[in-house]
């Protein structure tokens, strides 16, 4: 998939965004699988192998020396499962394999990250609330944190999108937008056990779409990255 600028200097690669040699990427969620198990339902631990698999096609087309995780790291809120451990670890092994020895690894809190410090600590990460580079701020999104720069990156929308000749299938999507007077991106999950939600049909969670969505310009992920215009032109579609 090519890279697309979403913003000058700032592109789209997959799920991810790249801006000079950072990797930005969101809402990972491991350990999906166990904790379903223990509400009774049974998947095949299938995340990590996919979304490695997604991985080595972003790696393919850049080469970056930081990643930034924004937020939703894991699943489960209040402790760490065992799938969780495993997967976290190799997970971020994985990544420092392919930034190679001075790559850095940036963990940013997010609501599902309250118990990942003891995950982070066995491999020296820093975990933040908020990363500023440059004139961009790269947050989470659940909450609202003062003293943000000109362009805002948040995740936990797991924004996607769905036409009406095709509503039972949907698409991982990028918004942009404006909060008060920023540039505000929201970029979509890099989970894999769903798209995410549908941003013409489902409630917006985050604090920071609650106003002025219909504005917003989304851009679709399928085989390509593809602009579709502002969320009300697409919903009089």
């Amino acid at each position: 998939m090519a890279l697309t600028e979403i913003i000058p200097g700032l592109k789209m690669v997959d799920v991810g965004l790249v801006y000079q040699d950072t990797l930005i990427l969101g809402d990972v969620q491991l350990g999906y699988e166990e904790a379903m198990e223990h509400q009774g339902v049974l998947l095949p631990r299938f995340q990590l192998q996919d979304i490695l698999k997604e991985l080595d096609s972003i790696f393919a087309q850049v080469k970056v020396k930081k990643v930034i995780i924004n937020g939703d790291i894991k699943h489960e809120f209040g402790t760490i499962t065992n799938q969780e451990w495993r997967d976290a670890l190799r997970f971020f092994d994985y990544l420092f394999e392919k930034m190679g020895e001075k790559g850095e690894l940036i963990l940013i809190k997010g609501n599902h990250d309250l118990v990942l410090d003891p995950i982070a600590q066995k491999r020296n990460i820093k975990i933040v609330d908020v990363y500023h580079v440059d004139n961009i701020s790269v947050l989470h999104g659940h909450r609202i944190i003062l003293g943000l720069r000109d362009i805002i990156i948040i995740g936990h929308e797991h924004p996607a999108i769905s036409f009406s000749e095709r509503r039972e299938e949907k698409f991982k999507c990028f918004l942009k937008g404006t909060w008060k007077g920023k540039t505000l991106i929201v970029q979509p999950s890099l989970t894999q056990i769903h798209a995410g939600s549908d941003v013409l049909r489902e409630q917006y969670l985050s604090p920071f779409l609650k106003d002025g969505v219909e504005n917003f310009e989304v851009w679709v992920l399928a085989d390509t990255t593809r602009y579709f215009g502002k969320v009300k032109d697409i919903r009089e579609l």
